[in-house]
C-alpha cells in the first residue's frame, strides 16, 4: 500500500496520538495499519483492543480488515463496542465493587421495573443506582460509569487490561460521554491510546455526558502527536460529495456536483407525496448505478424522523401507480428504533386480544400499554411525557371505580371498544386494522406514527409468524402482547449476524459510521424538515452537521427527495439538478 509522509509519520509515531479528518479519509484505514503494525512488538496473549459506538461500525471495520490481516493478525485485534466491552469488564470485576457477583438487568426487564415508578425519573435513577449497589444488579445505562469507577480505583483492574491491551484505538471519539472518556483516560495511564475524530461528526452532543469539548480534553491530557487528514476523501474521490456536504455545514457557495440529484414535490392537492418521490427516486437510483458500476448497489434512504421512515417503507413495500408507470416494490431492510417501535407496537398488540376480554380489562390493559409508551419516553427526557403518563393513570383509576372517564385518549379507546374489533386470523390484516384504531387523540396518532416503524408486511415476517401461533381459532390473539415482545426481541438477537441489504432504510442519525453506494435522503413537508428558518442557530448548526454525515454515507451519488418550498442547502452557484413533479 502506497502510504504519504504523514501515513508513514504516523506508523512510526509512539505514544498517544490524535487522527482527525472527515468521512473516507483513511483514520481507519491507517488506524488498523498502526495496530496491525503493533503486533509486532505484543507478547503472544496481548491484543489490540479497537473501540467503537455500534455493531454495524464494528462491521465496517472488521471488513476493512480483509487484505489487510491474515488469520492469525485477526485474532489479536479486538474490535467492540463500548457497551460489549465494559460488560466483560463489569461482569468480570464488578463484585469488587459490592462484593456480589454482577449480574444485568435486559431492557425488557428494565421497562417493566421502571414501570413502578410511575414516570419519575428521579426514583428511577436513585433505584438503579440502589440495585447496583446494594445487589450488584445493572442497568444498561450504568455500565460505562461502573466499568470506569472499576479502571479508576484499582490499580489492579487497571493493569490487568493495559496489560492485556496495551495498544487501545477508539473511533469516533468526539462522540464519547464523560463515562466512556474516564474509562479511556484511565487506561491510558499505562496503555497507548489513539483518537480517531471528526469533530463536524458530533451529531449527538444532545446525549446526557456528550461534551463538544471533548477532543480539547483528550489534548490537554493525553498531549498526544496530532495529524491530520482532513484533506483526504477515498470514499467518494471523484464525485465531488465531501466537497459539498462541507459546503453544506459551513454554508457556503459551492458548484453542485453532477453526484448530487434533487426531485422536487409540489404541496399542491393531488400531487406525489414525499413517500412516493422517494419510491421514484430509490428505483432511478438503483438503475443509474447498476449500470455504472456493473453489479447490484447498495443504497439508503435517510431522513430526519423515524416516521417519516416508517411511512416510506410502507409505501416502497408495495407497488404503486403513477401517471409515469408502476413502481415495483423494493426489498429492504428497516432499521428503526427499537425501544419506542416497541412500546407502540405492544399498544396495537393488546388491541388484538380485545374480542377476548371484557371491557374493562380490554381497555385496563390497552391503556397500561399506553403509559408504558410514555415512560418509555420519559426515561430518555421527553419534554411533557410525564403529564401523559399521569393522565392516562387517572383515565385507568376512573375505568376502575367505574367513574366517567375524561382522556381523549381513554375516550377514543371506549369507543373503538364498543363499535367492535372484528379480526380474521391473518396477522398482517389484522394488524392494520388494530392499527387503524390509533387515532382520535394526540397520543393515538403519536403511537401511530411510531408503530410504523414496526414491519408486517407478509406472511414469513418474525412478527407476523409469532401472532399466527397466538391467533385462538376464533376471534382473537391469546396473550398478543407478549407474542410481539418474544418476537422482536428475536429479531433483535438477530441483527448482529444480519449482512448489509442491497436497500436499508433508517433515520440520518442511525446511518452514522456506515457506507452506501448511493444515498436518497428524504424531506417532509412539515415535521421532517431538514433545514428551517423559523429553527434558532444552534439547532440550524446541529442540522447542518447531521445533514454532513448523511450526505458523506454515499460512495457515489446522493439524491434529495425534498417539496418545492425548501430551504437551499447552500446559497446558489449554479442551484442544484432539479427535477420537478410535474403530476
Amino acid at each position: 500500500m502506497e502510504l504519504d509522509d504523514t501515513r508513514r509519520t504516523i506508523l512510526a509515531s509512539t505514544g498517544h496520538a490524535l487522527i482527525e479528518g472527515g468521512p473516507g479519509c483513511g483514520k481507519t484505514t491507517i488506524a488498523l495499519l498502526k495496530a496491525l503494525k503493533a503486533l509486532d512488538g505484543l507478547e503472544a496473549e496481548q491484543r489490540v483492543l479497537f473501540l467503537s459506538f455500534s455493531r454495524a461500525a464494528v462491521r465496517q471495520i472488521t471488513d476493512r480488515m480483509d487484505g489487510l490481516f491474515d488469520r492469525a493478525a485477526r485474532a489479536r485485534l479486538e474490535v467492540r463496542t463500548f457497551h460489549a466491552f465494559f460488560l466483560e469488564l463489569v461482569r468480570s470485576h464488578g463484585q469488587l465493587l459490592t462484593g456480589r457477583p454482577a449480574s444485568f438487568i435486559t431492557p425488557d426487564r428494565e421497562r417493566e421495573l421502571r414501570a413502578d415508578f410511575s414516570g419519575d425519573k428521579d426514583a428511577w435513577s436513585v433505584e438503579c443506582r440502589r440495585m447496583a449497589a446494594e445487589e450488584g444488579r445493572y442497568v444498561f445505562d450504568l455500565l460505562a460509569g461502573t466499568a470506569a469507577a472499576l479502571l479508576e480505583g484499582s490499580s489492579a483492574v487497571r493493569a490487568l487490561y493495559s496489560s492485556i491491551y496495551p495498544l487501545v484505538i477508539v473511533d469516533e471519539f468526539q462522540d464519547t460521554n464523560i463515562d466512556q472518556w474516564r474509562a479511556v483516560r484511565a487506561l491510558s495511564q499505562t496503555s497507548t491510546v489513539i483518537c480517531l475524530a471528526d469533530p463536524d461528526q458530533r451529531i449527538f452532543g444532545h446525549l446526557p455526558g456528550v461534551d463538544e469539548e471533548r477532543i480539547t480534553h483528550a489534548i490537554a491530557h493525553l498531549q498526544p502527536a496530532r495529524f491530520d487528514l482532513s484533506k483526504d476523501n477515498h470514499r467518494s474521490p471523484e464525485g465531488g460529495l465531501l466537497g459539498y456536504a462541507n459546503a453544506v455545514l459551513h454554508n457556503t457557495p459551492a458548484p453542485v456536483p453532477d453526484s448530487v440529484q434533487t426531485l422536487t414535490y409540489m404541496l399542491r392537492w393531488g400531487a406525489l407525496p414525499v413517500e412516493i418521490r422517494t419510491h421514484q427516486a430509490v428505483i432511478a437510483l438503483r438503475e443509474h448505478l447498476r449500470a455504472e458500476l456493473g453489479r447490484e448497489p447498495t443504497l439508503a434512504v435517510l431522513a430526519t424522523t423515524n416516521s417519516l421512515v416508517g411511512r416510506i417503507s410502507e409505501k416502497i413495500s408495495v407497488e404503486n401507480v403513477t401517471a409515469r408507470g408502476v413502481l415495483p416494490p423494493v426489498e429492504h431492510d428497516l432499521h428503526w428504533d427499537p425501544e419506542l417501535a416497541a412500546a407502540a407496537g405492544f399498544v396495537v398488540a393488546s388491541l388484538l386480544e380485545w374480542p377476548a376480554l371484557s371491557r374493562q380489562e380490554s381497555l385496563a390493559k390497552t391503556l397500561r400499554t399506553v403509559g408504558d409508551f410514555y415512560r418509555t419516553k420519559f426515561a430518555r427526557g421527553t419534554a411533557g411525557a410525564r403529564a401523559k403518563i399521569q393522565t392516562i393513570e387517572r383515565a385507568m383509576a376512573a375505568l376502575t371505580e367505574d367513574k366517567p372517564v375524561r382522556a381523549k385518549t381513554a375516550q377514543v379507546l371506549l369507543a373503538a371498544y364498543d363499535t367492535g374489533l372484528k379480526l380474521a386470523g391473518q396477522p398482517v390484516t389484522d394488524w392494520q386494522e388494530a392499527r387503524a384504531r390509533l387515532r382520535g387523540s394526540a397520543e393515538l396518532e403519536e403511537l401511530s406514527k411510531q408503530v410504523r416503524m414496526l414491519r408486517l408486511l407478509n406472511a414469513t415476517d418474525t412478527l407476523a409468524l409469532a401472532l399466527a401461533q397466538a391467533w385462538d381459532g376464533a376471534a382473537a390473539y391469546t396473550d398478543a402482547a407478549a407474542a410481539v415482545r418474544r418476537a422482536l426481541a428475536s429479531d433483535q438477537l438477530a441483527l448482529p449476524e444480519q449482512n448489509t441489504a442491497a436497500v436499508s432504510l433508517m433515520s440520518m442519525h442511525r446511518s452514522k459510521g456506515k457506507e452506501f453506494d448511493g444515498v436518497v435522503i428524504a424531506e417532509g413537508s412539515h415535521h421532517s424538515r431538514l433545514l428551517d428558518v423559523t429553527w434558532d442557530e444552534e439547532r440550524i448548526r446541529a442540522n447542518r452537521r447531521l445533514l454532513r454525515v448523511a450526505i458523506t454515507r454515499a460512495r457515489h451519488m446522493v439524491v434529495f427527495v425534498r417539496p418545492e418550498d425548501a430551504v437551499p442547502l447552500i446559497p446558489h452557484v449554479d442551484g442544484p439538478t432539479s427535477v420537478s413533479d410535474g403530476a
